[in-house]
């Protein structure tokens, strides 16, 4: 019999310790998707009690069970040896994540996602849909509320760029990720970028009434562009839209060239032009964060640009 028919057997004292939440999910399932995922054809889910388990457990065993068949019967033996919560939101980092993000903005989100996970019901959606209205609240902010509204937009819009941490935090520590919320989850962030950048530019535009609002202007239309050729190559690729379509990983540095791209793709990853936007303003030098974007984007563009343009075909000559 091969590995993929094996049986396994899970304890749990009582059906309170099966239903228990581990990072969203209920011990129990937690417990089985690990043995389903190591080759397990069948696990026998054995309770101390006896008792029922909850429907929310039950709910998580048939999500997660994959083609395993979950057995569950009384019977005694010792607990599993599963994560805590916080080794699951620990590993569910990227190895994508930019420099801002892996030292500032992941241990802050993945905190937060620790505690949101801890509430009953919470789903990756949710964190998604308080990150789109943080992103309205952002747009009022600056437009109205002048020097200050300067200085508070840009720190939502770093406060944005960690929250949008959490809902794949959620999603990959729950076993909930999927290609239509990662694309939401785009959608929301190149709206978000778009809003930001457009408020700032009114902003500066009515106040200070010189080059900077066509620079603002030249920075809008950059961001659209960008959202369209991410649309784009999803459609070529039929993939989820996301911002790491054009990454590479990071060349190594032997020339002009390789120290201009590494330098275009770690100012143009989200987590540090967010970050670099929020101290420049503060700095009082947002003219100059809003030329940067502008100026950076340019050559981000231009890359995405070459990138899309078809390989050629290579030749064949006679057999």
């Amino acid at each position: 019999m091969g590995s993929e028919n094996a049986s396994a057997v899970v304890h749990f004292g009582s059906a309170a310790a099966a239903d228990r939440r581990i990072a969203g999910v209920a011990a129990a399932a937690r417990a089985v998707k690990m043995r389903a995922d190591g080759g397990s054809g069948e696990v026998r889910l054995r309770i101390g009690d006896g008792a029922p388990l909850a429907p929310a457990t039950r709910d998580d065993l048939e999500r997660l069970r994959g083609a395993a068949e979950v057995v569950v019967e009384r019977g005694e033996g010792s607990a599993p040896d599963l994560p805590t919560a916080w080794q699951v939101v620990r590993a569910t980092g990227k190895p994508g994540d930019g420099i801002v993000s892996r030292w500032l903005n992941r241990p802050i989100s993945q905190r937060i996602t620790w505690l949101v996970l801890r509430i009953p019901g919470a789903r990756p959606i949710h964190a998604t849909i308080v990150n789109a209205l943080l992103a309205l609240i952002i747009v009022p902010v600056l437009l109205l509320g002048g020097e200050t509204g300067l200085i508070v937009g840009g720190i939502l819009f770093q406060a944005a760029s960690i929250l949008d941490g959490v809902d794949g935090e959620m999603a990959r520590a729950t076993w909930r990720a999927s290609p239509a919320g990662a694309t939401l989850d785009s959608v929301v962030d190149i709206a978000t970028n778009l809003l930001f950048v457009s408020a700032l530019t009114v902003n500066l535009g009515l106040r200070d009434r010189d080059a900077i609002g066509w620079i603002g202007a030249w920075a809008v239309t950059l961001s659209i562009l960008g959202g369209i050729l991410i649309g784009l190559r999803t459609r070529a690729g039929g993939g989820p839209i996301g911002f790491d379509l054009f990454k590479r990983p990071s060349p190594r540095i032997r020339g002009p060239v390789d120290l201009v791209y590494w330098a275009v793709q770690v100012l143009t990853g989200r987590d540090c032009f967010a970050f670099l936007f929020m101290v420049l303003i503060i700095a009082g030098l947002e003219r100059t964060a809003l030329s940067i974007y502008a100026g950076v984007g340019t050559l981000w563009i231009l890359y995405v640009l070459a990138s899309l343009r078809p390989m050629p075909r290579p030749f064949r000559g006679a057999a």
